[in-house]
């Protein structure tokens, strides 16, 4: 039944990643915050922030930078809660096995999971930004280059 519970909350929780990323990408390519939906042009710097594999204004990656600490100890409390859970049906005589799997599921995969999944959003963000995949991209501050290459002089390397 434990199982059960951690297997759809995980399972919920990637639904509604989904969702939200799907969201942000959508208002990012309407030239907006991908979280409050301002128009680039209305806000206060008109730099965008890449955070969690989106852009958002500065008003809102200040408000995730201040939550972030939160969000960290959220996710150590459900480590801790899932680990005291393993220990204790472990010591009631259900095994040892299930008490690791929780613990190592729970206190390492989990956490590092969740890392490396931002860490992906903001590559394909990345590549998106690269393609010019928005509309308002000059908006942005990504003006292209008029110049034409320059060359390094010749003679002697220094």
């Amino acid at each position: 039944m434990l199982v059960l519970a951690f297997t759809a909350a995980a399972v919920a929780s990637a639904v509604a990643w989904m969702v939200d990323q799907r969201r942000c990408r959508r208002r990012n390519e309407q030239g907006e915050c991908g979280a409050c939906s301002v128009l680039w042009a209305e806000t206060p710097s008109g730099d965008p922030y890449l955070i969690h594999g989106r852009l958002v204004c500065e008003g809102c990656a200040q408000k995730a930078k201040r939550r972030m600490p939160w969000q960290l100890g959220a996710l150590g409390g459900w480590a801790a809660l899932i680990a005291a859970i393993a220990a204790g049906k472990a010591l009631a005589g259900n095994g040892v096995a299930e008490m690791l799997f929780f613990i190592v599921g729970s206190a390492i995969v989990v956490p590092l999971g969740a890392v490396q999944l931002m860490k992906l959003a903001n590559r394909r963000a990345q590549r998106r930004i690269a393609a010019a995949e928005f509309p308002d991209f000059n908006a942005l501050g990504a003006e292209a280059s008029t110049e034409p290459e320059r060359s390094l002089p010749e003679g002697p390397a220094v």
